[in-house]
């Protein structure tokens, strides 16, 4: 979404609203046509006037379809931590019409009040996508607006929007009074006419966030604004823009260092300034996105994959408290931040139809940097073959190199030894790609404590001694403590951030945090590190990121939010703790039947196989996972907080999966395959309990224990899981729209749309069908599945798979597995068609004639 600012000397084809399908354009006037001066209008002009007073930000976060991603409570937990971590003050929740969004708002308030933490939430309400319905409005903010977790100002619940003129004047006049709210819309086309508009309160500029044309990012605009609304303005902040889709295909200049000169800008002006929004947390369709790419990218957005931004939100973190406090804070960590597109901005991609973005001339080809530094040093950046070194002092310092093919690395050098030597495997710079990416991909390196000595000597005139003066600090946390009869050795403090956190399993926020508190969470939950941060933040992992620098002992120098007179870590640094073992104790065990010896007993986290509903389910191991490529991705998901290893497998077992997994003690996954180059990791990450069953393990978070099912023996064949409840009905013709479909309730496509996995989805449903399936390329071009089901409450469905013999190059749908199905009991089989000339000529996929269809 961009606001359509006064022209100047932006390409008019930019001025678009390139996150949603195209809005009709208003007619702007010019600035030269528009009053000059500070319009009195909305709410008590005294109650904010004084704008060197309390300051907010809010961070947008985007929706989510669940069909198209399971965005879980889970999900928001992280969500509502990360962003509450570095300072955000509210969430600008983004909401349209369609029912299932009710219910994903519901889940963000829900799991705001249950943190306990003081981010709040309001609507951001998309008139993009939803319609103008007053009545509908008015209902949705009543519904929160005595909620804790609501944002109000001045006692007013907190409303904005994207777009909104449709409802006028008259109707946000309507809502204000019925729901008693505080308005701050986004609306286009409001230049020179504010003033009819005296229902709004306050006004915020969506495009302001990024420049217009091929420019860096300056103020004018929002000075500009500022002379039409005076103390009601309010505006954005972002990083970057780019999309590339065949209804939408631009890129905004992100060049010149725009995150962080669009932060000072605001810093500078922030006597001008009350509301600064950021965007966005999630939209990875335009490249806008500070949070993690947790999966949830629309379908076809693959220049999001592999393309981080968390480190612009940790470093905006320093410019936050800037804007709020009015001081920027002291830098007492060494951070180099650094970020780069993968090609050069005139590059010819090798095989992409939808062709270069508009705006791609805007692009300037530089390796951008910001250096963070506690102490003067010098800053070596290098990509391919391009590299320079650089003096940097104290505080921020914005650097810039030619790209070139080839790799990222950053170096500091200090006294004569280098801090910091980090070189990025996770990118590559390349000069002639295969599609068009303009998105950026960003990293970060943090300094050594203990610096590592180099032979050349550093910028200056006197090269200075590379040994450290030695010294004792007096710790701020105990050498170990016990609680709960749990000894917890103090091991030190470290350097930690968002990207790569030191202990990276459990994050909470607890505004009453103290040691002992944290601890106690992470003993419960089965961790054996234990670490508190911040002052208010607390983490659990069963081991140290690989790499985990120990900072000086008085960088962890916040008190605990629950206990002034207790350290707990700091900005970027944690206090870390680990759990000593008991000689007496040990690992939850089970009772569990054994294939190989049914009468034997089996101890640990996870039985080596179980039985339920008759079904033997093998123990495969402890996996990783995460939610952007789940381990088992095609199936079912529940999150129960009695989940149990035999009550997950049984729901997989009645669903008709192969394969079945417990994580992070309460959650459950099923499907048919585990995802391609996923392997095992170590046994003892899998170290939660079950929410429902302390004696069992039920993996952990980024952890999962998968089971699979043992097949029946079929000669010659290979089946699939069993689905149960549904009989064939044969093939049905179908239309294509409305009450023509044969089938005209719910409908779900997915690349790899099995059988099984339709029925799983239906299953609630009296019929389920597919038709279309999935492209294969061998010989011919499409495989067409022509089948209705019908429930029968008896009839076992079984998929076949590949008939020995048969290829499929690039693999047909669950790796070797076809969309053909046949039951056991009563044979009926769905017949299936290669491509249209042999459904013409009457042949099935043997070249046989075909059964009537």
């Amino acid at each position: 979404m961009l606001a359509a600012l006064p022209l100047t000397g932006a390409r008019l084809e930019q001025r678009k609203a390139p996150r949603h399908v195209q809005l009709p354009r208003k007619q702007v006037a010019s600035r030269d046509s528009l009053a000059n001066g500070t319009v009195p209008w909305g709410d008590d002009p005294s109650q904010l006037v004084k704008r060197d007073g309390t300051k907010w930000v809010f961070m947008h976060h985007v929706r989510f379809k669940p069909s198209r991603y399971p965005y879980t409570e889970l999900d928001w937990e992280k969500d509502i931590t990360e962003i509450h971590a570095k300072g955000v003050d509210a969430l600008a929740l983004n909401i349209g019409s369609s029912q299932w969004q009710r219910g994903q708002v519901e889940t963000a308030y829900r799991v705001a009040q249950k943190l306990k933490t003081n981010l709040k939430i309001f609507f951001s309400f998309d008139f993009a996508e939803m319609a103008c319905d007053l009545n509908d409005l008015v209902a949705r903010v009543r519904q929160f607006r005595d909620h804790p977790n609501q944002f109000k100002i001045n006692g007013k619940v907190f409303v904005s929007s994207y777009s909104g003129d449709c409802l006028g004047n008259a109707g946000w006049a309507s809502l204000k009074a019925q729901t008693n709210a505080y308005l701050m819309p986004f609306i286009w086309g409001l230049e020179g006419r504010f003033s009819q508009w005296p229902s709004l309160d306050s006004w915020y500029c969506w495009g302001c966030a990024w420049p217009q044309g091929n420019h860096a990012k300056n103020t004018n605009d929002d000075l500009y604004y500022i002379s039409q609304l005076g103390s009601r303005y309010a505006t954005t902040v972002s990083m970057w823009m780019f999309t590339h889709l065949a209804s939408k295909n631009f890129y905004l200049r992100g060049d010149d260092w725009l995150i962080n000169s669009r932060w000072e800008q605001l810093v500078g002006m922030r006597d001008q300034l009350t509301f600064i929004e950021m965007l966005t947390w999630n939209d990875y369709g335009e490249s806008d996105y500070f949070g993690p790419v947790r999966g949830a990218q629309p379908a076809g957005t693959y220049w999001a994959d592999g393309f981080p931004h968390t480190a612009w939100y940790d470093m905006s973190e320093y410019y936050i408290k800037a804007f709020k406090t009015g001081v920027y804070p002291s830098i007492t960590q060494d951070v180099i931040y650094f970020w780069s597109r993968p090609h050069p901005a005139k590059a010819t991609a090798s095989n992409d139809p939808l062709g270069r973005p508009s705006g791609w001339d805007w692009a300037s080809d530089f390796l951008w940097a910001a250096v963070f530094a506690s102490s003067p040093g010098t800053v070596t950046l290098k990509m391919g073959s391009s590299s320079q070194t650089f003096n940097v002092n104290a505080g921020v310092t914005k650097l810039k190199l030619p790209t070139s093919a080839g790799k990222i690395t950053v170096q500091m050098v200090k006294n004569g030894a280098r801090v910091i030597d980090h070189t990025d495997n996770s990118f590559t710079f390349v000069d002639n790609p295969v599609r068009y990416n303009y998105n950026a991909y960003v990293g970060s390196a943090t300094a050594s404590i203990l610096p590592t000595p180099v032979s050349s000597t550093p910028i200056s005139s006197t090269p200075t001694s590379s040994t450290p003066t030695s010294s004792t600090p007096s710790a701020p946390s105990p050498s170990s403590t016990t609680i709960d009869g749990q000894v917890w050795s103090y091991m030190g403090c470290y350097q930690d951030n968002s990207a790569a956190r030191v202990l990276a399993d459990l994050f909470i926020i607890d505004n009453a945090n103290t040691i002992s508190k944290c601890l106690k969470t992470c003993a419960t939950r089965g961790y054996s590190f234990g670490g508190v941060e911040y002052g208010n933040e607390c983490f659990c992992s069963n081991s140290l990121r690989t790499g985990s620098v120990q900072a000086i002992e008085t960088q962890c120098s916040m008190n605990c939010a629950g206990n002034a007179n207790e350290k707990c870590g700091a900005g970027g640094r944690v206090n870390v703790f680990s759990r000593v073992p008991s000689s007496s104790s040990s690992a939850g065990s089970i009772t569990v039947s054994s294939t190989a010896a049914p009468t034997s007993t089996s101890t640990g986290p996870t039985p080596s196989s179980t039985t339920v509903s008759g079904v033997v389910w093998t123990y495969s191991g402890c996996y990783p996972d995460n939610s952007s490529s789940r381990t088992l991705a095609d199936g079912v998901f529940l999150s129960d907080t009695a989940n149990s290893v035999s009550k997950c497998l049984a729901v997989c077992t009645s669903r008709g999966y192969a394969f079945g997994g417990v994580e992070y003690g309460k959650e459950c996954f099923c499907s048919n395959a585990i995802r391609a180059g996923v392997k095992t990791g170590l046994e003892s990450a899998c170290s939660m309990n079950c929410s429902g069953n302390a004696n069992e393990k039920c993996g952990a978070s980024g952890r999962i224990n998968v089971f699979s099912r043992d097949p029946p023996s079929t000669p010659g064949l290979s089946p699939g899981p069993t689905i149960i409840g549904f009989g064939s009905r044969g093939c049905v013709a179908e239309g294509t729209t409305g009450t023509r479909r044969a089938l005209t309730g719910v409908s779900n496509t997915h690349k790899d749309m099995t059988p099984q996995m339709c029925l799983a989805l239906c299953s609630s449903y009296r019929y389920a069908g597919l038709e279309n399936g999935n492209e294969c390329d061998y010989r011919h071009r499409y495989i067409y599945i022509c089948a209705i089901f019908s429930l029968t409450g008896s009839v076992l469905l079984r998929s076949l798979w590949q008939r020995p013999g048969k290829r499929c190059d690039g693999g047909c749908n669950r790796g070797q597995q076809l969309p053909i199905a046949m039951w056991r009991g009563r044979v009926v089989e769905v017949w299936w068609y290669l491509d249209h000339e042999s459904f013409r000529h009457g042949l099935d996929n043997l070249g046989q004639p075909r059964m009537p269809c």
